[in-house]
């Protein structure tokens, strides 16, 4: 991972632990990262081999919700790779906030 994402988020004034997490998230998942720094280069998703995790792009999944786009639709990739029972019934109950 470059020192992009972490720019981006120095950027969005994300510090202390909050950064740390995201960072970490980004670090074990090298694929999603260097798609999101595409991102934040271009302001736009790829379309071409991009990494599908359960049938999801950081695309499709910025498609759902107002809240995914950009960074939301990366970290949700993140927590379909990692926990992709829990999230894809988060994604089936259509993001209901408590």
């Amino acid at each position: 991972m470059t020192r992009l994402i972490e720019k981006y988020y120095q950027k969005s004034n994300v510090t202390g632990i909050m950064l740390k997490q995201k960072l970490e998230k980004f670090g074990r998942n090298q694929d999603i990262a260097e798609e999101f720094e595409y991102w934040i280069s271009n302001k736009q998703y790829k379309q071409d081999n991009c990494v599908s995790i359960e049938g999801y792009t950081a695309y499709s999944l910025s498609q759902l919700s107002k809240y995914l786009a950009g960074e939301g639709s990366f970290l949700l990739l993140i927590e379909l790779r990692e926990k992709p029972q829990i999230t894809l019934k988060k994604i089936k109950q259509g993001f209901k906030m408590k």
